[in-house]
């Protein structure tokens, strides 16, 4: 394979060099793996003060197929916090790096809630993970996102079914939206070469789920994760947040709330939600977004039309920070996404403002400045 004139790859040697080794298991022995990290997960649950909860496994390529020979197992693992951190988060980070530390004495988390992904991993994979393994992904629900068929193979509620039938696809896959099957970076955001400005798809934030939820901890890039840093300040309890670009997705308890649900679109007008677990204490902000032209300058615009806690005279203020941190970050990829399809055109001058309704507190409006200017400086280069 080596040529001997020149000492050089031949063709035939340079085939070889750009191959790929893939190694191939039997059927049965993956399908033993498999079912004993199975049985590993019913132990986890099992526990009432357990860590974690494996909530429910999705199993998709050659074993879910029956090939005889197989790469890697390939599972869509969802994971949450046991029942008893349910409303700790900080007694939950505690407990995950404690644990973390059996086995790396000296780890530090190198970014916020790093040490709950490492307890996951460990929990679920023990120590060392099995090779065959690492086609098996806990909460990166990279493969809920492509047309594949799977097979929900366990559920917390129901245990191990092995001959669950096989769905065309995962429940949340939605063909209309097309992804790279990555987190999102703000700096990642497609930007098309010239045309006119718009509002970004406000459903980047939740990755595109149907459910619309923002995961703090999945956002940002892998050394500053400021969208969670800034929750972390100024959650009082934890909360289920969402951007809702619909009418039919907000609970019917926001529903009612007169012109909530009126004009909603992914690139305009949403509704972010905020509702603290295992309490009635919801919130809703409402915010307008687009972008206009006046006198040869181009205005990136958001206002909060609408703010309010249910069934409360006055505005959370947890819940109302909390709302204004994700705002402010869809408002900063707005302009990320402006300035960055100006400089591909014609370069005009760009101006980003916040303003509120009447209705809603004066404070909101500077906070939204306030957040966006932390997160502004997270942005990858």
């Amino acid at each position: 394979m080596l040529d001997d004139e020149r000492s050089d790859l031949t063709p035939t040697g340079r085939a070889v060099a750009h191959s790929r080794s893939v190694v191939k298991t039997e059927l049965t022995k993956a399908r033993a793996i498999l079912d004993q990290l199975l049985e590993r997960f019913v132990a986890i649950n099992a526990d009432p003060d357990r860590l974690i909860s494996i909530n429910r496994v999705y199993l998709y390529g050659s074993v879910m197929r029956g090939e005889p020979l197989v790469g890697d197992i390939d599972l869509d693992i969802e994971a949450s916090r046991g029942p008893a951190y349910a409303n700790d988060l900080q007694g939950y980070l505690r407990d995950c790096l404690a644990f973390v530390r059996q086995f790396a004495t000296n780890y530090v988390p190198p970014v916020y809630m790093a040490e709950s992904d490492k307890a996951m991993d460990y929990l679920a994979f023990g120590q060392r993970r099995a090779p065959i393994l690492t086609g098996a992904m806990i909460n990166v629900r990279n493969l809920s996102t492509i047309p594949a068929p799977c097979q929900l193979i366990y559920t917390i509620q129901n245990g191990i079914d092995l001959n669950a039938p096989i769905l065309a696809t995962h429940p949340d896959y939605d063909p209309a939206i097309e992804t790279s099957h990555e987190i999102p970076h703000l700096a990642s955001i497609e930007v098309p070469k010239f045309g006119t400005p718009e509002p970004v798809d406000a459903r980047f934030i939740s990755k595109f789920q149907r459910s619309g939820r923002v995961v703090a901890h999945d956002f940002a890039s892998p050394t500053s994760n400021v969208l969670a840093w800034l929750l972390r300040l100024h959650e009082q309890q934890s909360s289920t947040l969402k951007v809702h670009v619909r009418g039919d997705t907000l609970d019917p308890a926001f529903a009612k709330r007169s012109g909530l649900a009126d004009d909603l679109s992914p690139k305009g007008t949403i509704v972010l939600t905020a509702e603290s677990q295992r309490s009635e204490l919801r919130s809703f902000m409402k915010i307008e977004r687009r972008v206009t032209m006046t006198d040869g300058t181009l205005t990136i615009e958001l206002k909060v039309s609408d703010l309010a806690t249910l069934q409360r005279r006055r505005t959370d203020e947890a819940h109302a920070a909390c709302l204004a941190v994700v705002a402010a970050t869809i408002h900063i990829a707005d302009r990320f996404h402006a300035i960055a399809l100006n400089q591909a055109g014609n370069n005009y001058p760009i101006e980003a403002t916040v303003t509120t309704a009447s209705l809603v507190p004066d404070a909101i409006g500077p906070l939204i400045q306030q957040f966006g200017s932390k997160i502004s400086g997270s942005l990858d280069p």
